[in-house]
């Protein structure tokens, strides 16, 4: 198992709970989605714009 969480394009260390915690949200969300194949390789980019409510746009 690789996890790797990067903050500005800095990697942050993971203990080995928030490691497997975040893996296992992200995969169990993926394989909700009932892909054709099964996940070998997972990458979720996201970028934070503004200073907006960070609650989002509907809240």
């Amino acid at each position: 198992m690789k996890v790797v969480l990067e903050v500005n394009g800095k990697e942050v260390k993971l203990k080995d709970f928030p490691k497997r915690a975040l893996k296992g949200v992200v995969e169990g969300f993926v394989k909700s989605l009932n892909l054709k194949e099964d996940p070998k390789e997972i990458k979720v980019t996201i970028v934070i714009d503004g200073e907006e409510d960070k609650r989002g746009p509907d809240l």
